[in-house]
């Protein structure tokens, strides 16, 4: 089992700095995701969940739908939060960076502009270095809460501890942690398998125990450090069988059922299943029915830009392992 955890680990951790390295302004978010999938999927492990790619004030749950043309945009701050499985055995981890490079053409060839989150209405934008800077400073509280709660995790360890050393961590650096949202414990095939942990001390006295899998995912922020939902959903997860009445529909969750039940999914995964109209159409009774859970883009509520630094890890009576440096 430890062997599984620790080979899925290292193909996470090989895949988000080969990221890192390719993200370029003017490239298409879509490719950056589909080529980072793929790369897991090359070594023979599976998807832990579709590889988030959340931009700016959004925190977490952006994945490309099937015909996304957004592209990432010079000083955007981009969380690439990604995980592989094997056997079931997971990893889970994030890293957040700054886009650099030219945007190139903000327009197609017909003269529509580019879908580019950080553009401002009227073109290319201008980011400040003193922006720029203060976003660097971000990404650097967030990695270093996620340094400072990794050396006190160990067996007794609350998670109470945990939230106070993550948002202590943030505040001292002049940044809030985003209080709702929590790492994870980790199971075979069970992505978020009961315990949170928290970015904030919550008061919980739970104690961590040896052999515990925890991912622990500290979002650091210039904004009050809350996120509400906004409408668009690309990520599902399946709940339960139901009877259907479109074809179409029960077709799809029996697909889903067969091939997906297990870890989050991706609208785009489905386009083996249908073609993005169709697909459009039959996915919508299994949302009202409760058959599949979507999960809404989260963005922060002031407009906070957002970090996150992302390791899984395993508990040990003196200390931990992370499966995902």
């Amino acid at each position: 089992m430890f062997e599984k955890y620790e080979k899925a680990g290292k193909i996470a951790s090989k895949v988000r700095k080969e990221a890192v390295k390719k993200i370029t302004a003017g490239m298409k978010v879509i490719d950056l995701v589909e080529w980072i999938e793929s790369e897991i999927k090359s070594t023979g492990a599976g998807l832990s969940f579709p590889c988030n790619v959340s931009i700016n004030q959004i925190a977490a749950h952006y994945t490309s739908a099937p015909s996304d043309d957004t592209r990432f945009c010079y000083g955007d701050i981009v969380k690439i939060d990604l995980g592989a499985e094997v056997d079931g055995y997971i990893s889970d981890t994030a890293v957040t960076v700054i886009v650099e490079g030219d945007n190139g053409e903000l327009v197609d060839e017909e003269g529509k502009a580019y879908n580019m989150p950080g553009r401002l209405d009227d073109g290319n934008p201008v980011v400040s270095e003193d922006e720029i800077e203060e976003r660097h400073a971000i990404i650097n509280a967030s990695s270093c809460a996620l340094e400072n709660a990794i050396s006190i995790i160990k067996e007794g360890v609350t998670l109470n501890e945990i939230g106070y050393e993550v948002q202590k961590t943030m505040n001292d650096l002049g940044y809030n942690p985003i209080v709702n949202l929590t790492g994870h414990s980790l199971e075979q095939n069970n992505l978020h398998a009961g315990l949170s942990i928290p970015n904030y001390p919550d008061g919980s006295n739970h104690e961590l125990k040896e052999g515990d899998h925890i991912a622990v995912e500290p979002f650091a922020t210039n904004g009050v450090g809350l996120v509400n939902d906004i409408p668009q959903h690309y990520i599902y997860s399946f709940l339960r069988n139901r009877p259907m009445r479109q074809p179409d529909s029960k077709h799809l969750l029996n697909y889903i059922g067969n091939n997906l039940c297990y870890f989050p999914f991706a609208r785009r995964h489905l386009l083996e299943v249908y073609d993005e109209h169709r697909l459009n159409r039959a996915i919508r009774p299994l949302i009202s029915s409760r058959s599949i859970y979507p999960y809404n883009a989260l963005k922060e509520k002031t407009d906070g830009m957002v970090a996150q630094t992302e390791h899984t890890i395993i508990v040990e009576k003196d200390g931990c392992c992370v499966t995902t440096l």
